[in-house]
Parts: C-alpha cells; sequence; structure tokens
C-alpha cells in the first residue's frame, strides 16, 4: 500500500488502465497529489523555456498538451471504476471547449471541459461524471465542467450564440469520434435564423461602441490583453465571422486559401504571440488568471522581456510594442469583415456611368467599384479623393475599399506628394473640421496620411512616457482632430462657447493642419516645439500655403500648451499675466484657434481628461485677452457680475441668502463664477453659512460626466489648512485628482476637490464620504495630528508607494508670474499621499499658500503653488535650492530599510 501511495502520476494512469482493482486501493488524496505534483513540475519546465524566450504561440500548445494528458490522466482514474470502460468509452466523447477548444491554454486559463453522450443516461455515465467534476477542481483547475447529451447541447447551442461557438469549436481529447461528430453534424445544419444570431454575436466586436466602455480602447492605459478592443477577442471573433462564412478555417488555412495575404498572415501572427506572450508572463507573475496589464505589470513584463529596468524610455519601448500588436489584431476584424462581405457590390455599378459614380455608400460605407482593378492605378490622386468623399458623406470606407486602398500605397510617391490636385483634396479636406477627424482616420489607417506626410509616419507608435497623453503620438493627433466634431454635441456653458468660437474660425483648414502638426516634433524627443514649428515650416512649404498662413499654423504649432500652462497654473486674475499672454498672440482670430487647438490637445490625452473646469480656466483667460486683442481693455472686469448667469444663482438660493450673492462672487472672482453652475454656487453658499455657525461645513456630489465626486470644504483658513485637508483624504485613500482653492477677504475659504476612490477608482459612497467628514472634524476642530493617520494609510492594502507610472520628478520656480507671488511648479507621479507630502513640506519651511493649481492626469501630476515667506516673494537662491531639495525629498523619499 505505500508502494502505490508513492506512485506519480504516469504510473497511477497506467496502473488505474492495467489493473483497476489494484488501484482503487490507491487513496484519492494521493491521486490528486501526484496530479498536483505532475501539474507544478511541467508548468515550471513551460514557464523556464517561456522565460527564455518561447513563442506565446508554443508556451499555449505546452500548456494545451499539458492539460490534455491530465485530462486523460483523470478520466483513466475515473474508468477505473467503471464495470465496463471500453464499452462506456464508445458512448462518450471527452471534448475540450473554448480556449482550451481551440488548443490556446494560458497558465492559469479555465479548463472548459464537456462529458458529451448520445445515448440514454445510466449510472454509469453518471458514475464517471460524479467522478471528474470534483476531481478537476480538486487538482487545482478553475474547471469549467458540463455534462450534456448531444441533443442538449444543440438545442442550447441554438437558443445561446455564446454556446454555439464554443461547442462548435470543440475538440476531442478521449472517447468516441461520432458523439462530437454528430453533434458537429447538428450544428453545420442549424437553420437560417440560429447562424444570423450568432453572426451578430461574432460581429458584435466590429463596433467600439457596442463594447463596455472600459474596454473600447485599443490604447487604453491598463489595457485587458483578453477582452479590450485590440485584445484576444478580437481575433475570436473576427475567425469565427470568416468561419460562418466560408466554414470552419485557421488562419494558417485563410493563407493558405488566398483570403490574407502572406503579409497579412504574418503580420497577425507576429502580434498575437506578443499578445499572448504577455499573457502568459501576466499569468505566471501573478498566479492567478490575471489579464489587466496594469501599471505595474508593464513595468514587471517590460523588464522581464528584456526591454530595460522600467525607465519611462523602457516602458514606452514595450508599450509602443504592444499596441502595435493590439492594432494588428484588432486589424484582423476588418480583414474577417471584408472577407465576410464580399456581398458582390460591383452589382450597384453601371459600367456606363461616369467615373464618379464608380463610388458609392452602401451600407454606411464608401464603396469603391471593385470591377475596375486599375482604378486607382490610371489616376492615383483618386487615393486622396476617396477621403474626401469620406468627409464630405460622413462615412467610412468599407472595408474592402480600404484594403485596396493599402494595397495601392506604392502610388504616392514624390509625384503624388506634390500633386496640386492631391493637396486640394487634402486641404478640402481640413477645411471641413467637423468631418476631417473621421476621414483622416480613415486615411491614417490605410496609411495614406503616413505615405502622404512623411512627419506623420515618423511619430506611428511612439509613446512619450514623459508627457501626460496616454496613446501613441499618431492616434492622440488623430484623436485631437475628431475632439472638434465633439464640440456640437457638447452640453452645458463651456461647450456652447466653444460651438461659438468655431463658428467664428476664419480659415478652419489651419486649425486642423495646426493641430495635425503640433505633436509631430516628438519623434526626435519630448521636448518638441522647436522640432515640431521645423517641421509645420517644412510641410506647409512643400503644400505651397502661403507665408502669412505658414506663419499662423507655425505660430499654433509652436505655441499650442502656452495656454492651458497659463490659464491652468498662473493667475489670470493678474492684469500682467493675460496682458502678456494677449502680446503672444497679437489676434482674436489666432487667439480663437489656439483656444480650439488647446481643447483637442486635451481631450485626446486620456478620457476624463477635459473637464468643465478646465473649460472655465480656458474661457475666463480667453475672455480676458479678447478684450484687449479687440481694444475693449477698458471694460471692467468686474462686469462679470452682471450676466445672465448670476440672477438665476437666486433661482437655487434660499431668499436669505439672496443679498449675499453679489458680495460672495466679488470675493471669489470671474474664474469662480465660469467655473460653477448656478445651483452648484448656491449650494457652496449654503455651505459657507454653515461652516460660519460651526467652524467646518462639507459638501459632497457626484460628477456623472467623470464618476468622480466634487468635495467642498468650508472653513477658516490657516497655515497648513490645504496640507490637513490632504491628508485626510490620504488616510482614506481617497485620490486627488484636481483642486480648485478659493480665499475670501475675510478669510472663509471654498475649496473645492475632485476625488475619487483610489482603490476601486469610482465616486465616493455615502458612508465614505461621512467617514471624511467625521475625518475632518477631527484633525481640523478637533486638533488631532494628521501626519500618523497618513504614515498609516500608506501600509494599507491598496495604497500605492510608489508612483505606477515612471515620471521624472521636476520643481522650477517662476519668479517672474505674478507681482507678489513665486510660482512653484511640480511635474511628477501621482502616489498615494504625494499631495499632503507637498503641501505639509512647503507648510514647514515656512511657506503660506495664496493659490493651489492641482491637476492629476493619467497617472501624472503637474502642480503650481503660489507661495510667499514672510508675506513676501522668495528670491533668495539659497532658500529656494534648500526647498527644492525638501520636495524632492518629500516627493521620492527613501525606501524604507
Amino acid at each position: 500500500m505505500s508502494k502505490l501511495a508513492q506512485l506519480d502520476m504516469e504510473s497511477l494512469r497506467e496502473l488505474a488502465r492495467t489493473s483497476p482493482r489494484e488501484f482503487r486501493t490507491v487513496p484519492q488524496r494521493h491521486c490528486v497529489e501526484a496530479i498536483r505534483d505532475h501539474l507544478g513540475q511541467r508548468r515550471r519546465e513551460i514557464r523556464t523555456r517561456h522565460e527564455a524566450g518561447e513563442s506565446g504561440r508554443n508556451t499555449l500548445r505546452h500548456l494545451t498538451a499539458l492539460s490534455d494528458e491530465v485530462v486523460e490522466t483523470v478520466l483513466a482514474f475515473g474508468l477505473a471504476h467503471s464495470r465496463n470502460p471500453q464499452i462506456l468509452m464508445s458512448r462518450v466523447a471527452i471534448c475540450a471547449l473554448g480556449g482550451y477548444g481551440r488548443g490556446e491554454m494560458s497558465p492559469f486559463s479555465d479548463l472548459d471541459v464537456s462529458l458529451l453522450f448520445d445515448s440514454v443516461m445510466d449510472s454509469e455515465i453518471e458514475a464517471l461524471n460524479g467522478y471528474l467534476n470534483p476531481m478537476f477542481w480538486d487538482i487545482g483547475y478553475k474547471a469549467g465542467y458540463s455534462l450534456h447529451s448531444v441533443a442538449e447541447a444543440t438545442a442550447l447551442a441554438c437558443d445561446d450564440p455564446k454556446v454555439y461557438t464554443t461547442y462548435a469549436q470543440a475538440r476531442l481529447i478521449s472517447g468516441d469520434t461520432t458523439t462530437l461528430g454528430r453533434l458537429k453534424l447538428s450544428l453545420s445544419d442549424v437553420d437560417e435564423r440560429t447562424k444570423n444570431a450568432v453572426l451578430r454575436h461574432v460581429r458584435h466586436r466590429e463596433r467600439l461602441d457596442e463594447l463596455p466602455p472600459e474596454y473600447r480602447d485599443v490604447y487604453a492605459l491598463e489595457p485587458d490583453v483578453k477582452e479590450n478592443a485590440g485584445g484576444l477577442r478580437d481575433f475570436h471573433a473576427g475567425l469565427w465571422m470568416v468561419m460562418m462564412a466560408h466554414g470552419p478555417m485557421t488562419l494558417d488555412d485563410m493563407a493558405n486559401m488566398g483570403h490574407i495575404s502572406p503579409v497579412e498572415h504574418l503580420e497577425i501572427l507576429d502580434g498575437l504571440n506578443f499578445i499572448w506572450r504577455v499573457r502568459n508572463e501576466i499569468h505566471f507573475h501573478a498566479g492567478r488568471p490575471e489579464d489587466r496589464l496594469t501599471f505595474a505589470l508593464q513595468a514587471h513584463v517590460s523588464e522581464a522581456f528584456g526591454y530595460g529596468s522600467g525607465s519611462p524610455r523602457d516602458l514606452g519601448r514595450f508599450m509602443e510594442d504592444y499596441y502595435q500588436a493590439a492594432g494588428r489584431v484588432r486589424g484582423f476584424q476588418q480583414i474577417a469583415a471584408r472577407i465576410c462581405d464580399q456581398p458582390g457590390v460591383s452589382a450597384l455599378f453601371d459600367q456606363r456611368q461616369p467615373v464618379r459614380a464608380r463610388m458609392t455608400v452602401y451600407h454606411g460605407q464608401l464603396c469603391v467599384d471593385p470591377t475596375d482593378k486599375n482604378w486607382f492605378t490610371e489616376n492615383p490622386t483618386r487615393l486622396m479623393e476617396v477621403f474626401w468623399e469620406c468627409a464630405r458623406r460622413m462615412v467610412p470606407l468599407s472595408p474592402a475599399t480600404a484594403h485596396w486602398v493599402s494595397h495601392s500605397l506604392h502610388l504616392v510617391n514624390d509625384e503624388f506628394r506634390e500633386s496640386d490636385v492631391v493637396r486640394r483634396y487634402f486641404l478640402a479636406i481640413c477645411n471641413r473640421a467637423l468631418q476631417a477627424g473621421a476621414a483622416l482616420r480613415e486615411a491614417a489607417k490605410t496609411g495614406v496620411l503616413g505615405a502622404y506626410l512623411p512627419e506623420f509616419a515618423a511619430v506611428q507608435g511612439i509613446i512619450r512616457y514623459e508627457d501626460f497623453h496616454s496613446s501613441p503620438v499618431d492616434e492622440h493627433t488623430i484623436r485631437a482632430v475628431e475632439a472638434l466634431a465633439a464640440i456640437p454635441r457638447m452640453k452645458g456653458e463651456v461647450g456652447m462657447f466653444l460651438y461659438r468660437v468655431l463658428e467664428r474660425i476664419r480659415d478652419p483648414h489651419l486649425l486642423v493642419l495646426a493641430i495635425l502638426f503640433h505633436d509631430l516634433g516628438k519623434a526626435a524627443g519630448e521636448v518638441h516645439a522647436a522640432e515640431g514649428t521645423r517641421i509645420a515650416f517644412d510641410i506647409c512649404g512643400r503644400m505651397g500655403l502661403s507665408e502669412y498662413d505658414t506663419g499662423r499654423v507655425a505660430f499654433l504649432v509652436e505655441q499650442h500648451m502656452a495656454m492651458s500652462n497659463i490659464a491652468f497654473y498662473r493667475d489670470t486674475d493678474d492684469i500682467e499675466v493675460v496682458q502678456s499672454f494677449a502680446a503672444l498672440v497679437k489676434t482674436d482670430d489666432l487667439l480663437r484657434m489656439l483656444l480650439l487647438l488647446t481643447f483637442a490637445d486635451l481631450s485626446a490625452v486620456a478620457p476624463n481628461v477635459w473637464t468643465d473646469w478646465k473649460g472655465a480656466l480656458l474661457f475666463k483667460l480667453f475672455l480676458k485677452a479678447e478684450r484687449i486683442l479687440t481694444g475693449r481693455a477698458d471694460v471692467a472686469v468686474e462686469d462679470f457680475l452682471h450676466l445672465p448667469k448670476v440672477s438665476k444663482i437666486a433661482e437655487f438660493a434660499p431668499p436669505r441668502l439672496a443679498g449675499e450673492i453679489a458680495p460672495h462672487l466679488a470675493a471669489l472672482g470671474e474664474r469662480y463664477l465660469l467655473a460653477y453652475s448656478p445651483d452648484r454656487i448656491a449650494a457652496h453658499m449654503e455651505c459657507l453659512e454653515e461652516a460660519r455657525a460651526s467652524g467646518l461645513a462639507l459638501r459632497c456630489v457626484r460628477l456623472e460626466e467623470t464618476g468622480m465626486s466634487e468635495v467642498v470644504v468650508c472653513t477658516r483658513d490657516r497655515r497648513g489648512l490645504f496640507a490637513d485637508i490632504a491628508g485626510c483624504f490620504t488616510a482614506l485613500l481617497v485620490s486627488v485628482q484636481g483642486a480648485a482653492l478659493f480665499t475670501r477677504d475675510d478669510g472663509w475659504v471654498v475649496d473645492c476637490f475632485t476625488v475619487e476612490d483610489a482603490a476601486k477608482r469610482r465616486a465616493l459612497t455615502d458612508s465614505e464620504f461621512d467617514s471624511f467628514g467625521a475625518l475632518m472634524r477631527r484633525v481640523l476642530l478637533g486638533g488631532e495630528p494628521v501626519r500618523p493617520l497618513v504614515d498609516k494609510a500608506r501600509t494599507k492594502l491598496f495604497a500605492l508607494q510608489q508612483s505606477a507610472v515612471p515620471v521624472r520628478t521636476v520643481v522650477e520656480y517662476d519668479n517672474s508670474a505674478s507681482r507678489t507671488d513665486t510660482v512653484v511648479d511640480i511635474l511628477t507621479g501621482d502616489r498615494t499621499g504625494l499631495l499632503h507630502d507637498i503641501a505639509a513640506t512647503l507648510s514647514a519651511t515656512g511657506v503660506d499658500f495664496t493659490a493651489a493649481h492641482i491637476m492629476t492626469d493619467v497617472g501624472r501630476v503637474r502642480d503650481a503653488f503660489y507661495v510667499r515667506m514672510n508675506g513676501e516673494k522668495i528670491e533668495d537662491n539659497h532658500v529656494l535650492e534648500s526647498l527644492r531639495q525638501s520636495l524632492h525629498e518629500a516627493i521620492n523619499p527613501a525606501p524604507a530599510p
């Protein structure tokens, strides 16, 4: 008995097959331990090969073969308890389903197995089923196990397209081949209703807006390698689209049959292999079925794959390769749609019609007559004309036409680039500001934009982790142009204001060109404005633009960050700041284009980076600069108190506060009025009234547009107040994404913080806000020290000990931006407690805050603090250098021993 208990898995399997009676004396726990030991050893061997550079595809095959070996072993163990295993196995089939059935087992993929039978259920099948199901779980798999007859499986598949795709790709592991064959035959013979339902199910991934919001972006900050656009689901769905049209086939079959070219075949396999390898590394490292490529995992995988030690450049190169792979997998969807949709478009065209009639809109897509194979060759300018038609008709290219265009890029040569007809088409596209983004995206996808503008091709796929962008430079650029189309749909005063500005643009094509060129200098590095300006001059000269128009485009490219830098991080109530900005811009038309370029740039950085608060800050700077540029500088700034919005506040404020509206707005300024709606201002006034009575009052509202919360704090100002508030947020692991601080002349503050739960990245619940309020009262009114609470918070489960995104810390001073204050500019990566550490350090060194501009985007922080020491600017270089060192130490503390 002891010798039997010591047998390894292979020996036990052989014993079960040859001596079932003797096998049945082996305790079940020894069988489980033997399989677990074998799994552990083989997985370690496979992991070693993976770490040595094994391809993702081969690792999946090794893991699939290991799973097959284990399933066959468990089956042998189960059959050892059967009276007649040979007869039983002639009536059932053990099948692998899902990813396991496709041979794509990742280290911790589910083990999807079905016991399939095509006869009457009897005690033998029930007994085998009773053994298999718990055994798979006992040995450590997350098992998706099922027991079905062929008739049951067919019925389920007809009712549920997901079940259909699961069973239609089932693979026999052991048992009766005819049983699985009957199921496959039944599924191939389903009615048209079922086939159409399955096709709709697998094609839903074609349209990004049909995916859950968190999965729509190929360039997501922390993509799910399985579910996101560009993830493995796209490949599976695309393959199913082809299979529903042409029958079962693999990617290799598609290449052999000519459905895809050898280059497409290679690129898709290369992209898949990279993503498979990434997923395998994530699973091995996490020790669980994790598919989300978090910031921390990005750093780990990039280092494990030999990209370097985790510097921003190393991480950027890794993510460039990931996004390129995801783009290729996403592109397979378009290839599959083209193959699936060969609807005989040629029948739509009458060969007697003129050449322009060779294009038509069919099913919401621009189609070119496929029967004239020389249509582009005989006149290459049509390669740009089709995108003009996309803009004019507001439709994308059909997959077949896009494929044709992509395979005609050899026609985009110097003669094409110098063609006046091509230039006119291109500028006509740009002149349609609302449609240009969609048309240029089609041109970028097909490669025509990069071929026409080699400078655009030079930034394709480049990730600059040092800046705040979450996508490659080329994708960011196209999204920025597309952002203009969103303006007419924007709600609220800021959106209406932007639309009015857009309507007043005299030369929309110059605005679109500036957006298209604004980041092209990043091919040379992160500090890109000067290089981008040079590139803008080159391209405009090549296009034959006038010297005046070229100068305007180049100015916008060179100064594309000026407006946001001033509006967000400088005191625009200081007339000298506004005058300096107006002198830079020079004309009201350039001011309008710079505002729209700033909006487009911010909107394309990452989701939720553009907010109405930022819009209000830009709005304020714009109006003040416009007054100067149009000769209306003598109009008193206080006129904002007579805006129609002010009278609306009275509709929301209680009658007792009606007389306080004007003094309240005058005390907080135009920036405050522009930033908040009348109902929010009325709520602030009630909060301030409560604070005057109790010393502290708080409010919390959910911001539906961002999914975050706004927390308003009203209390008396004092040194260290800001640090204490930030510390209370940290203590509860609440992440501060932005802050707008307002201090009245009477010493009362109205501080507004945009926050989210740091762990769950959502708005605060009522109970979380109540906890924050109780803590604030203990700290601000009760005198409880906040530092111990902050230190304790750093040890919590979801605390971020260091920035998830590698950002070099920069601390700079500006003594020219204000007559009375020194501006401390800080750029660094976000982490738990960062804002408190900065504020506490400044307060501890005797620095007083007069204003703070706090913004956190894409895991990166840029803050600007207006400060004084002893009531004056800090101009002593020794003091400034000492303060810089203290801030660096606070921002990047030495790791605990």
